[in-house]
């Protein structure tokens, strides 16, 4: 065999390893992040100006969900977590209740793949009447 036979085949011995290992690694599942302010229009004489609340998080390396509270007016900001699993329906909250600036954080585990389907309000106390709902989505 000459010299250009062994370097082709060496080539194509070489390409079909790469192949190989390339198509015989599949990756993790990658979910998908979720992310929303809860946020009202406060409107002046001349123009309106939207004042974000708080916010919402939710990471799906994790399966972990975050309510942030934006703004010093004594709401406390809450982000709900829903998906169907198993035949039931799970429901679980994170409330940011310290004031300005801080979060509130809930790590649950999710079955890879469920849409989980969260919402962010602001409420005045424990019980209060949620206001300015945003809703969001994340895939566990």
């Amino acid at each position: 065999m000459n010299i250009q036979g062994i370097a082709k085949k060496a080539v194509t011995a070489a390409a079909i390893t790469v192949s190989a290992v390339a198509l015989s690694t599949a990756p993790a599942w990658a979910g998908t992040n979720g992310h929303a302010y809860t946020d009202f229009e406060d409107c002046g004489v001349l123009s309106c100006t939207t004042i974000e609340a708080g916010e919402g998080f939710f990471t799906a390396n994790g399966d972990q969900w975050k309510a942030c509270d934006l703004l010093s007016d004594g709401d406390r900001v809450i982000v709900e977590a829903r998906w169907v699993s198993g035949g039931a329906t799970h429901i679980y909250s994170a409330t940011a209740a310290s004031g300005t600036g801080t979060c509130g954080t809930y790590t649950k585990d999710i079955p890879e793949g469920v849409t989980v389907n969260l919402k962010v309000w602001h409420q005045n106390g424990a019980s209060g009447t949620p206001k300015d709902v945003t809703s969001f989505k994340g895939v566990a």
